[in-house]
């Protein structure tokens, strides 16, 4: 099993847990346990132990004291206790199925990181710790970029053709949320253009009326592990300490003090994290350029 395969099986059993968990079960439970809503997205974080609430309604063993502890104190001052209601054994098959689940994780985030160790990823994983990116996240990434060489040309360097080209992206007009494109000369940098593609951070242009609207295209997987590393990581501050991360910082700051004379902001939120997704790529391709044709 490859880490691409490894990753598909996560998102696959991810989904799974999805489905298992509707509507109608999590009413269920907040009937018979009111402080579940607050108590369903606590896991544990070491190998080889449940998540508490899973494992409590599935009378597993392996769960940690402090967390077993917790949620019963949780049960015994909740209204279920008071009105005699017992957990629903159909609640104790799903939870269950949860725990094996977690378990299957488990087993799939050891092997990803085990696989991330090897030499041919190396200097990969050194890039992307400088960012902060979690183990999910690299390794999705990782599925799309390797190898890096392949978007070089064969001079080791970046493809950059100078030509006139029917639209430079630079010169655009934004309204009501789309981008409009105007026709002007300009110059294409391929390899920076396909390596943003891959990411799910480049643009195909759609005829709309008169002019042309830039839409995003490509994986739609990496676009959404960018969209979480920026709202966890950026928007929070929560990453290393390094030259890098400060001009992460230093950018997203830049974007939120534009405002007008007014002191209205000019960027909406999703403006501001689309155009923070497209520099953390931007930057991540640069750092990959220093240190990726070396070897």
């Amino acid at each position: 099993m490859n880490i691409a395969q490894a990753f598909i099986a996560l998102i696959s059993i991810g989904w799974q847990a999805f489905t298992l968990f509707s509507p109608p079960l999590f009413t269920s439970f907040s009937v018979n346990f009111s402080s579940v809503p607050r108590l369903l997205n606590r896991c544990s974080s070491k190998p080889g132990l449940l998540p508490p609430l899973w494992a409590w309604l599935a009378k597993r063993l392996e769960i940690s004291p402090a967390g077993k502890r917790r949620i019963e104190n949780r049960y015994k001052i909740s209204i279920a206790k008071d009105y005699g209601i017992e957990i629903d054994p159909i609640l104790e098959l799903h939870a269950q199925w949860m725990c094996d689940i977690a378990f299957f994780e488990q087993r799939l985030e050891a092997r990803i990181t085990e696989m991330l160790s090897l030499d041919e990823f190396k200097l990969y994983v050194t890039v992307f710790n400088k960012f902060g990116f979690g183990l999910r996240v690299r390794s999705r990434l990782l599925t799309r970029i390797y190898p890096f060489e392949s978007f070089l040309g064969i001079n080791g360097k970046p493809v950059i053709e100078y030509k006139v080209r029917e639209v430079k992206r630079t010169e655009r007009d934004r309204k009501d949320g789309q981008t409009t494109v105007r026709r002007v000369p300009g110059d294409t940098k391929r390899s920076r253009d396909t390596f943003k593609m891959r990411l799910g951070m480049g643009t195909v242009l759609e005829q709309s009326g008169d002019g042309l609207v830039e839409k995003a295209s490509g994986s739609s997987l990496c676009r959404i592990s960018l969209w979480q590393y920026t709202l966890i990581g950026i928007e929070t501050g929560r990453l290393p300490e390094n030259q890098l991360t400060k001009e992460l910082i230093s950018y997203r700051d830049s974007l939120k003090a534009n405002v007008s004379e007014q002191g209205e902001k000019l960027l909406g939120g999703k403006h501001i994290q689309g155009k923070l997704m497209s520099k953390v790529v931007n930057l991540l391709f640069q750092e990959l350029c220093k240190i990726i044709p070396l070897t």
